[in-house]
């Protein structure tokens, strides 16, 4: 039975409000706990939802503006992403449809039914009931926290306090580990001296786990292992985000490509496409007939199955540089040599989904560097701006803002790219001027 809850509505951000009203429209669904830190949340936010909502949850959850990483390891828990630029904020759901306990879930009960038909409303936002709230509370720090620190005390003397063993959680606990169980926690608790909680975790970790010892270690010792895998991107199966960087020297391309790897809640893989750069072996290569082409389908061919590699994946690949460079004034090589790695490199090296061009005075780019020369560099940028006009994916960011700012800017194109599909907003000839 739902019930209704009266009080003051519950202040949300906006895209945890759509999120909210999106899985109104989906099934029975509630707020795990963190119901006081949803302006700017500083962890996750913990949903439970019913098991037969699962299938269309991706769809329903991109469509406010979330998109799921996968992270294996972690039982029914799945976690979805959205960037805000305003605030320069990522907002993570974890959302299960089962509840369990343990740092690895091995733990597994039968609540999450219980707790949604019980749920009750208050504003915009379904909360368990409260002596169930109470419970998942205690259990929560019992058995996936192991005890009870300075911070979490009143938390736990509140939730204590309101908790009866005549609850219905309470009994399924006495089923699951033994009759007691629940008074004993209850008691370490509302004596306020926590010393005792290890303890009783312990034991009560010992008790649920002898219900069935092999499934409990498998379920354990499996999660440890799949989280070992890094987290990757689910849009389309096999499939990450390629994106490009493009500008002159000191427009600032690899440390945006840095920074963005630091941010992204998935695996970056930051790929160096640049077919010219000096190396140690040059003077030798020159010496070489055939040598300094060699060098070039080497770097070639390493890049693009780097880059296609980490992509098939679901990573997030971060190219610095791309073929396109190629095309550039100057930059063009009609010898046969440099017709053939430009060649290969247009064919083999993935398409940006995304591309980022860099655009900044020609002074200021050589303020950074101090390479070539502020006219040399302002013919760059110019050309630079020319040949983005007809390139897929491309937005030019103005590069001459602080980095913070130009990464809040490229992180939300990026986010937009992988929450909307790859080419939705990028797709058209003409790229737009992205203001930071």
């Amino acid at each position: 039975m739902q019930a209704e809850q009266a009080g003051v509505a519950i202040p949300t951000h906006p895209s945890l409000t759509a999120v909210f009203q999106t899985l109104d429209r989906s099934g029975p669904w509630l707020l795990l706990r963190g119901e006081e830190d949803l302006i700017r949340p500083s962890g996750d936010v913990d949903i439970l939802v019913s098991k037969a909502q699962l299938p269309g949850l991706d769809s329903l959850l991109k469509a406010a503006g979330f998109a799921r990483v996968l992270a294996p390891g972690h039982g029914s828990h799945r976690f979805y992403f959205n960037y805000s630029r305003a605030d320069d904020l990522w907002l993570k759901l974890d959302i299960v449809s089962d509840i369990s306990f343990g740092t690895n879930q091995q733990w597994k009960t039968s609540f999450a039914g219980r707790c949604l038909d019980a749920r009750t409303r208050r504003g915009h936002i379904w909360l368990p009931a409260a002596a169930d709230q109470a419970w998942l509370q205690l259990l929560h720090l019992f058995l996936d926290k192991g005890e009870i620190v300075p911070a979490r005390a009143e938390l736990a003397l509140q939730a204590g306090n309101f908790a009866s063993a005549e609850d219905d959680l309470a009994r399924r606990i006495d089923r699951y580990v033994g009759p007691g169980s629940a008074v004993e926690l209850l008691n370490v608790v509302r004596s306020g001296n926590f010393d005792g909680v290890p303890a009783v975790s312990a034991r009560l970790s010992a008790a649920w786990t002898a219900r069935s010892v092999l499934s409990t270690t498998v379920r354990r010792d499996v999660s440890r292992v799949l989280r070992t895998v890094s987290p990757v991107l689910q849009d389309k199966p096999g499939r990450g985000l390629a994106v490009g960087v493009m500008g002159p020297d000191g427009a600032g391309k690899t440390s945006l490509l840095r920074s963005l790897s630091d941010t992204l809640p998935v695996s970056g893989k930051y790929v160096y496409m640049g077919l010219w750069s000096a190396g140690p072996w040059d003077d030798l290569l020159r010496r070489i007939p055939g040598g300094r082409l060699a060098k070039k389908v080497v770097r070639i061919l390493g890049g693009s199955f780097d880059a296609r590699y980490q992509r098939l994946f679901g990573c997030v690949v971060l190219l610095d540089r791309v073929p396109h460079d190629a095309r550039l004034p100057g930059s063009i090589d009609n010898s046969l040599g440099g017709r053939i790695s430009a060649a290969l490199a247009l064919a083999l090296a993935p398409e940006p989904d995304v591309l980022l061009v860099l655009d900044a005075p020609g002074e200021m780019m050589f303020a950074r560097k101090g390479e070539h020369s502020v006219e040399v560099l302002e013919e760059w940028r110019r050309a630079y701006l020319d040949l983005a006009k007809g390139l897929r994916g491309a937005a030019v960011l103005d590069a001459s803002q602080p980095q913070d700012s130009v990464r809040r800017t490229a992180t939300a194109i990026v986010w937009n790219a992988v929450v909307g599909g790859a080419t939705s907003r990028y797709s058209h000839a003409n790229p737009r001027k992205e203001r930071v």
